[in-house]
């Protein structure tokens, strides 16, 4: 293999630049004397724009090339490949395809190696999780979620997402939790499928997918999102229902750390949503992120339950972040939220804690505090503990209201 890309690296030095009358320059590198074997071929090559030479002003024709350098040649060949013949143009594809790994960090498109390789990009991570709550049957499962993506056209893109899980020692359940196409349409962002919902600071909606619908999305410093979509309420008081929804979302860049949201989400016929909310990120502060938000929900459902609107809202403040590719990178965080019962019967708002009650989601009839920490403990490996000094705010008598619990996951990607 070394010696045939060898071999198809000498053949595109040779290119067919030789083929194109050019006026004898100055010698280019001062390793490289007039009587050199190569010396003409070298001073094609340079003066072609294929090779440089070092900052030194030296070629170091017995230095051994990196692959990067290698890389980078190629990628200049690559450039004057119109001026070459079918063999020296074989050749080049050859080594095309030995560095294309190379060449597409350097940012150059291998144009016929993409027709013939597969369109799908495959990444994924796996989590193993243990939660713990007092008086409750504790959990450890494993999840696995397949991510997808494609370019299928032009400012077109295709994101699904396939996700495995169950309880250790369980069989699993998958699911298409993702299916959706992305892209641009007179002036404005669109996703089309099954997708992610995330409005303003996630008070209202965070749900990373089971969303079937359409969102358009416009602006810059002011951005307005508007949409429908379909989804299960996996909560909803009397059992799981489907309800079609209508989202809206305005965001408002103020600054360069400064981040307003205002944001709105209805059922069709308000039985279980008629959420506002306002919220705001702030990042002036080095390593530190502060959010907050805050919305009421007039829904049949919240009326019921609180006998007038339901409301809620939930802070934080975060310090940096763990990073998967970094080793030894830390976050740390506290957050308090208060939300009354009714506001997310159809738990659209996941947070991240153990379920608190079976009558509710976990924005829903609850109050406290966050406290977590994540960590890097190697490369695409991020350990996450999290404990929530919870109570439901509401209780029918003899029910314990303490809901306190923490849960402790391993997420690895690949």
């Amino acid at each position: 293999m070394k010696r045939q890309t060898a071999l198809a690296l000498a053949a595109v030095f040779s290119l067919s630049v030789a083929g194109t009358a050019l006026a004898a320059p100055a010698n280019p590198f001062v390793d490289v004397p007039a009587k050199h074997w190569a010396y003409d071929s070298v001073n094609k090559l340079a003066q072609a724009g294929v090779i440089s030479g070092y900052g030194d002003g030296t070629y170091k024709g017995d230095k051994t090339l990196t692959r990067y350098e290698i890389a980078v040649i190629v990628g200049k060949a690559m450039a004057n490949s119109g001026k070459m013949d079918a063999e020296t143009k074989k050749n080049l594809d050859a080594l095309k395809a030995e560095f294309s790994a190379e060449l597409n960090n350097l940012g150059v498109r291998v144009d016929n190696l993409e027709k013939n390789a597969s369109k799908v990009k495959f990444t994924g991570e796996v989590r193993e999780r243990y939660d713990y709550q007092e008086d409750v049957d504790n959990t450890s499962t494993t999840r696995l979620r397949l991510n997808m993506t494609a370019q299928i056209a032009d400012e077109v893109t295709f994101h699904g997402r396939y996700q495995s899980a169950s309880g250790w020692g369980t069989g699993a359940t998958t699911s298409l939790t993702q299916a959706y196409i992305a892209g641009k349409v007179a002036g404005l962002d669109y996703s089309f499928g099954r997708q992610p919902i995330w409005l303003g600071q996630g008070l209202i909606a965070d749900t990373s997918g089971n969303c079937d619908g359409l969102l358009l999305t416009g602006g810059k410093d002011v951005t307005v999102t508007a949409g429908a979509f379909k989804s299960t309420a996996t909560a909803y008081v009397g059992g799981d229902v489907d309800l079609n929804f209508y989202a809206a979302n305005v965001g408002a860049k103020l600054g360069d750390n400064l981040n307003l949201s205002v944001s709105y989400l209805k059922d069709k016929d308000s039985v279980a949503y008629k959420t506002t909310s306002a919220g705001l990120n702030y990042t002036g502060i080095k390593n530190i992120t502060v959010s907050g938000e805050f919305g009421q929900n007039d829904s049949d459902v919240a009326k019921v339950f609180d006998g007038e609107k339901a409301k809620a809202w939930m802070g934080k403040i975060q310090y940096a972040a763990a990073k998967k590719d970094q080793v030894g990178s830390l976050g740390v965080w506290a957050g308090y939220r208060n939300a009354d019962p009714g506001f997310d019967v159809g738990e659209l708002t996941t947070l991240d804690s153990a379920r608190q009650d079976a009558s509710f989601g976990n924005l829903d009839n609850v109050k406290g505090l966050e406290f977590g920490v994540e960590y890097t403990v190697f490369k695409n490996g991020v350990f996450t503990v999290q404990y929530n000094d919870l109570e439901l705010k509401e209780a029918a008598a003899g029910v314990d209201k303490d809901k306190k619990n923490f849960f402790a996951h391993l997420v690895y990607s690949f």
